[in-house]
């Protein structure tokens, strides 16, 4: 790794807890998280209309979940074949840094889900729920079911992608361009799916972007995987 490589890196993370602090400042102080969901539900009939939706319910959730999980063991299992067998446009700490990403990414962010106690749109008061709506870092009561809402699971098998343009950023920059759509979109998809069907909020979805983005980032520095352009 050079040290252009670490000042991208550096650069990164500065724009990494810019973010963060963005995202704070905006949730953190306002109720625009509940303002955006009430656009979604219907107080008469005291639910979300799109729930069960069949195109949000079984394509955009329980399909996209599905793929998501078949195409990224696909990808495990092509880096594990780089790591082994040798891929010139894949070096062997390239494919791990892809291979430790799209499987930690989910993992790190299910973890989270259980350490951070924030309830779903659907469990909250103002939607017919039982829980408070507080801040992230509030305290909820304890007689009150534990959430495990925070930050959006579904999202992040599709923000995984992103590390993959960080592995494939320095020979394969095209397609690195292209993992980073990907993984932008079909995460941003995933959210806004949930948050229509009152599954999330969409802090919920962005703090799911940042958290990969980190991790990969994290991952990145640890394995040594050098960002500048090299020979393929």
């Amino acid at each position: 790794m050079t040290q252009a490589d670490l000042m991208w890196l550096r650069r990164q993370a500065l724009g990494l807890l810019l973010v963060a602090i963005a995202l704070l400042l905006v949730f953190e102080n306002t109720r625009l998280d509940v303002r955006l969901s009430q656009y979604f539900f219907d107080a008469a009939a005291g639910n979300f209309p799109l729930q069960h939706h069949w195109l949000f319910e079984r394509v955009l959730h329980h399909g996209f979940k599905s793929a998501a999980y078949v195409v990224g063991l696909a990808g495990v299992f092509f880096c594990l074949y780089a790591i082994r067998r040798g891929v010139p446009w894949l070096s062997r700490p390239q494919a791990m840094l892809a291979a430790i990403g799209t499987v930690s990414i989910p993992l790190a962010t299910t973890a989270l889900k259980h350490m951070t106690n924030r309830h779903c749109p659907w469990d909250v008061i103002d939607f017919g729920g039982y829980a408070p709506y507080v801040s992230l870092f509030a305290t909820t009561p304890g007689e009150i079911a534990r959430g495990l809402c925070f930050p959006a699971g579904h999202a992040s098998a599709g923000f995984v992608w992103v590390v993959w343009y960080l592995a494939l950023r320095s020979t394969r920059p095209a397609w690195a361009k292209w993992a980073l759509w990907a993984g932008l979109l079909g995460g941003m998809v995933a959210g806004v799916d949930r948050l229509l069907q009152g599954a999330h909020f969409l802090s919920h979805v962005l703090w799911s972007g940042w958290f990969a983005w980190a991790l990969s980032l994290l991952l990145c520095w640890l394995l040594k995987v050098p960002q500048g352009r090299q020979l393929a």
